[in-house]
């Protein structure tokens, strides 16, 4: 088929392929010219600490299940490395501070019995440089809530909820650790 087009259309042509050609390499490679792999943020800390969270709620074990929702939320990230408090370059320190919960629906016959209830968890959070003691994160509040039905009974529906609140605030946080940009002084 080349051998059918005349030689002046070929000397024609090839330029506006040619012209083709570069406008969409450098399209393309200007397009990722601001990409970078890593971390958003400039950081001068690697490895965090996560110490065992204090429960001030009279809810037993929310502090494990919150500590764990923090660590599986930062191995997940791969921005900081989760390490013990002597080897880390930061330590993350938190309380639960609340925990509600309060009824959203009930039964049309029977008002005192909630089919559906809310649940909410609050801790408070705070990251300190280990090495320097200068403050990391500052000590901010934050909240995770769900919503959950009373099957055959309030106790096991709040149980099955609370892993989902948990891994809401371990997310949160975690986002604050790795996705924080500098604070005005």
């Amino acid at each position: 088929m080349s051998r059918c087009v005349p030689a002046r259309l070929k000397s024609i042509v090839s330029p506006v392929v040619l012209i083709r050609h570069l406008a969409l390499v450098s399209l393309l490679s200007t397009g990722c010219a601001g990409y970078r792999v890593g971390p958003v943020t400039h950081r001068n800390f690697s490895t965090i600490a996560v110490p065992m969270f204090r429960n001030r709620t009279l809810r037993p074990q929310l502090e494990a299940q919150i500590t764990n929702a923090i660590i599986k939320g930062l191995q997940q990230d791969g921005s900081l490395r989760v390490v013990s408090r002597k080897d880390a370059d930061v330590v993350l320190n938190g309380s639960v501070v609340d925990y509600q919960r309060s009824a959203l629906r009930s039964l049309s016959n029977d008002t005192d019995v909630p089919r559906e209830y809310g649940v909410s968890i609050t801790v408070q959070v705070e990251a300190k440089d280990r090495r320097t003691g200068e403050v990391v994160l500052k000590s901010v509040q934050v909240s995770g809530r769900a919503d959950m039905f009373v099957g055959a009974d309030q106790q096991t529906a709040e149980e099955q909820g609370l892993p989902l609140i948990a891994d809401d605030i371990g997310h949160q946080v975690v986002g604050l650790l790795v996705e924080s940009w500098p604070q005005k002084k």
